[in-house]
């Protein structure tokens, strides 16, 4: 198929996207979810830097959207996001039943000339920080030449660069996505979509370390509504060549996990305490008519 002139891929390239549809979450209530991957890993020394380097490139990312299914999604360095050219003038991001979601000060959610397919937020892992670019069509981002290889990237609903970070920068235990064994991620999107923690562990143990606690800077406003929240995840490989030799040979996905408020309400819980004790009334008189005289002070001697 024809791709639009900034996705260079080859013919063979290998790239997907789902979205998890049979059950949706309240994102009123923190959402949280995990998955395992493995990424065995296949270096070449190059000679004239003497350092190993991925001899492929991989981009995979996970998100939370209010559509239940990819509208004109992308390959390549776009990780299934939509064509930047599919809106070519501001709307409302709304839900699927065409309600709109609103910020906390009770602003619109608008959108201009490019559609994270219905995304909230979105977290990518790439090993060629091809995601983080800018491109057409008003697509933000950073300069190619200032991309980071082996890293974090993060766009928030307005498709802006709110997080680009080398793994190495924030990790010295996950500093490649490379992995012999299965490697757990977790996802913790709290407080109304005002903080998201990134957290991990390998195989060797069950404690998450965290990866990164990122401050998004907006919050969605607590109405109704927002009960519609879907979870999913894409991939690509290569991210952005013709050559298809730069394709990763085995990629590994499994357990994806999700927790949350599946429910229409916000529950509220009024909270009771023990009724305060108080003394009990005192009878009281009232004294009247009295007067107040001077004291004259009286001569005194030392002894």
């Amino acid at each position: 198929m024809a791709f639009p002139s900034d996705i260079t891929l080859p013919n063979d390239a290998r790239y997907y996207s789902f979205i998890e549809t049979k059950r949706k979450y309240n994102s009123n209530y923190d959402i949280v979810w995990s998955f395992q991957y493995k990424l065995p890993s296949r270096t070449v020394q190059y000679a004239l830097s003497n350092i190993e380097q991925p001899d492929y490139q991989v981009g995979f990312s996970t998100f939370l959207t209010t559509l239940s299914s990819p509208i004109s999604a992308l390959p390549g360095q776009y990780l299934g996001d939509s064509d930047p050219a599919w809106i070519l003038s501001a709307s409302k991001l709304t839900t699927e039943d065409n309600k709109s979601l609103l910020t906390e000060d009770g602003q619109y959610i608008e959108i201009g000339s490019r559609q994270l397919s219905g995304t909230l937020i979105k977290i990518a892992f790439d090993t060629t920080g091809y995601y983080a670019v800018s491109g057409r069509d008003s697509w933000t981002g950073v300069d190619v030449v200032d991309r980071k290889r082996e890293s974090v990237i993060l766009r928030d609903y307005n498709y802006n660069v709110v997080y680009n970070e080398h793994l190495s920068s924030i990790s010295t235990s996950f500093s490649t996505l490379s992995t012999e064994t299965f490697r757990t991620l977790r996802f913790r999107y709290v407080n109304l979509g005002q903080k998201l923690f990134i957290d991990y562990h390998d195989s060797d143990t069950t404690a998450y370390t965290t990866l990164t606690a990122i401050d998004l800077g907006f919050r969605l406003e607590n109405y109704s509504n927002l009960d519609n929240i879907y979870c999913g995840f894409s991939f690509s490989t290569p991210v952005s060549t013709t050559a298809v030799d730069l394709s990763a040979r085995e990629f590994y996905l499994r357990n994806f996990h999700i927790e949350g408020y599946e429910g229409y309400s916000v529950l509220t819980e009024t909270v009771t305490s023990a009724e305060i004790p108080v003394n009990p009334n005192l009878t009281i008189s009232t004294v009247s008519n009295i007067t107040a005289r001077d004291i004259q002070p009286s001569n005194y001697c030392d002894l």
